[in-house]
């Protein structure tokens, strides 16, 4: 029987978080991972599905969401299936796509990042479309010129949620924000992270996000869909890179979606190298 987490009594709620903490690798409580559960990804746990077989939960989907009001897209992730079942994983992915649906999804993507499970996966007739990966830059020297830039602050915060709109919307494994999520990153940020607004003589065109944990640096920008192709990719990246270096940081990494196959090329040649797979993709609708 799959039931999602809204659905579960209190002994069951137990059972499933067990479950998460023991297959997920994760150090956070009971009561840490249930209020991560019931947050808006999930749209406050109903996409959180478990398996249960006999009062033991056997298996475990997250269905994101959070952005298919505005991007009618649904993202399937974090699956755990410990038994490597053919019949576990079928019906947590079948029980999934009832929510394309429910919600008038009309792209629906899994992400898996375990290999025995891609093969799982493929065994029951499906096909990775695509992977994601970690890239970590080789070459720090400056190569190209750099934009201006300004912080994030309770100014500009509409400025910035419209340009980050605007930038990731129509990108593959687009996102938004909305404003609340935004104050809440001045209301938390600290210095190790920071949120800029790219700008060309006066004009925004895009965004810059970095965040920095024991001296490494991951980095996200994005560029408005009228300032592409003319050369401002190049040097949106570079003024990531020369603020990270000023940073003293000892690796500059981001992560790519391997279908974004311009900005995955743009990053290798300015020598980002891939060092780790973060997930594959297989596109079910």
């Amino acid at each position: 029987m799959i039931k999602n987490f809204l659905e579960l009594n209190n002994d069951e709620k137990i059972l499933a978080l067990e479950f998460i903490k023991e297959n997920e690798n994760t150090d956070l409580s009971l009561s840490q991972i249930e209020k991560e559960l019931t947050d808006k990804i999930c749209n406050y746990s109903e996409g959180i599905l478990f398996y249960f077989d006999e009062n033991e939960v056997v298996g475990k989907v997250a269905v994101i969401l959070e952005v298919v009001d505005k991007l009618e897209t649904i993202y399937i992730n974090k699956v755990v299936c410990p038994n490597y079942n053919k019949k576990i994983l079928r019906e947590l992915i079948n029980n999934s796509l009832v929510f394309a649906n429910k919600y008038n999804a009309k792209k629906v993507l899994l992400g898996i990042r375990s290999d025995n499970l891609l093969k799982l996966a493929q065994d029951i007739g499906l096909k990775r479309s695509y992977s994601s990966f970690n890239m970590v830059l080789s070459n720090r020297e400056k190569v190209n010129d750099v934009l201006d830039k300004i912080r994030l602050s309770k100014e500009n915060i509409e400025e910035y949620v419209d340009v980050y709109n605007k930038s990731f919307m129509d990108m593959p494994h687009g996102t938004y924000i909305e404003i609340e999520e935004a104050k809440s990153y001045l209301k938390n940020k600290n210095d190790n992270e920071d949120y800029f607004i790219v700008l060309d003589k006066g004009e925004s065109i895009g965004f810059l996000n970095t965040i920095i944990k024991d001296k490494k640096a991951f980095f996200d920008i994005g560029l408005i869909k009228e300032y592409r192709g003319k050369g401002y990719g190049k040097k949106i990246l570079e003024t990531a890179i020369q603020f990270l270096n000023e940073k003293q940081v000892e690796e500059i990494c981001l992560t790519v979606i391997e279908k974004n196959s311009i900005a995955y090329e743009m990053y290798k040649k300015r020598g980002f190298k891939v060092y780790n797979k973060l997930s594959d993709w297989i596109e079910l609708m």
